[in-house]
């Protein structure tokens, strides 16, 4: 009896843990996301072709230090990219980031006359 209840005791810890755990990514995703979409905050934006999928591009882009998101509000789904020191100073290496990270999915279409961001075309 006593085995049970520890048990019990024991999964309910872990379900607040996980709960407390997917609370804070959420937040964290939405404070992520609040200032990437802040006006004041310097962007750069990236337009993924249909049939590619921007996780791998996300990847990229965190373990190089940046602050990055997908938004998929719209009719393309959209990376944005936080410039912090101004876009110019980023531009070049974040293109290096998302060309290297590019995954096409069978079917999809790669991106056509090299990468350009939202504010190029």
């Amino acid at each position: 009896m006593a085995f049970w209840i520890v048990f019990l005791v024991a999964v309910v810890a872990l379900g607040a843990m996980l709960l407390y755990v997917l609370r804070e990514q959420s937040l964290e995703r939405d404070r992520i996301d609040k200032e990437l979409h802040d006006e004041r905050t310097s962007t750069l934006e990236y337009v993924v072709p249909t049939g590619q999928d921007p996780v791998g591009i996300l990847a990229a882009l965190e373990r190089a230090g940046y602050t990055a998101a997908v938004d998929s509000h719209g009719a393309h789904q959209l990376v944005l990219v936080a410039c912090p020191d101004g876009l110019e100073k980023h531009r070049e290496q974040v293109r290096t980031l998302v060309s290297s990270a590019t995954v096409v999915a069978p079917g999809g279409t790669p991106p056509v006359g090299g990468l350009r961001f939202r504010d190029e075309t």
